[in-house]
């Protein structure tokens, strides 16, 4: 997900699951005054802004950035298995994603509302089957390439207060991070079988690898890392 905001200079590489609507919505209200109307426009902001690359992006994912030459380029990032967490509680649970793709293929054999132990050992069905679980949980290298060197700027989803204040003094206005929707179900990695934690190891291996400046397999896996 790339959008460009060439009247402040800026430009931002989100990730699924990573503050990316709540970053859009943010700037979105700077640029318009007003909040986002999906109803008004007819599809979601992520579609909105990527309309507007569309002509200088050759690839979206992975990213093709040579279009945002000249551009401050930042990205926020997430503990890899806290957003897998998220993906489960929020696309599953609150969206309901996989039931409203069920309902277009009722030949599936997919359990619409799958627990989240089931949803995780079944991982790669799921993803195989269901587009939007897919998109959501693509590893990190899908959405920001191989080398985290390309970023002016990598925040993590625990730097909301920098982000706030670096982009702040870069846009010579206040820049206040809308609110993120939070799901009502809480879950967290010690309340999976062994079987569902091991195919979250396996998943966000490579993810651990990328992101190893600011994440670690080992911290990640003491209990209480939650949704």
């Amino acid at each position: 997900m790339i959008a460009a905001f060439d009247s402040y200079g800026v430009a931002f590489v989100g990730v699924p699951k990573c503050m990316s609507t709540s970053v859009l919505r943010s700037f979105y209200k700077l640029e318009h005054g007003t909040a986002f109307d999906r109803a008004a426009f007819g599809g979601n902001i992520h579609r909105f802004y990527r309309q507007r690359v569309a002509d200088r992006i050759a690839s979206i994912e992975p990213p093709d950035l040579a279009g945002l030459a000249g551009l401050w380029i930042f990205t926020i990032i997430r503990n890899p298995i806290r957003r897998l967490l998220s993906v489960y509680t929020n696309r599953v649970c609150d969206h309901r994603d996989i039931a409203k793709a069920l309902e277009k293929a009722p030949d599936a054999t997919l359990d619409p509302m799958p627990s989240a132990d089931a949803f995780f050992r079944d991982l790669p069905r799921y993803r195989a089957q269901v587009p939007s679980i897919k998109h959501h949980t693509d590893n990190f290298a899908q959405f920001l390439g191989p080398d985290l060197a390309r970023f002016d700027a990598v925040y993590r989803v625990e730097d909301a207060d920098a982000i706030q204040d670096t982009l702040s003094e870069r846009l010579g206005q206040p820049f206040v991070l809308e609110n993120e929707q939070r799901s009502r179900v809480a879950l967290g990695f010690d309340d999976l079988s062994p079987e569902a934690q091991a195919q979250i190891v396996t998943h966000t291996h490579p993810d651990f690898e990328l992101l190893a400046p600011f994440y670690s397999l080992e911290t990640s896996l003491r209990p209480r890392t939650r949704a």
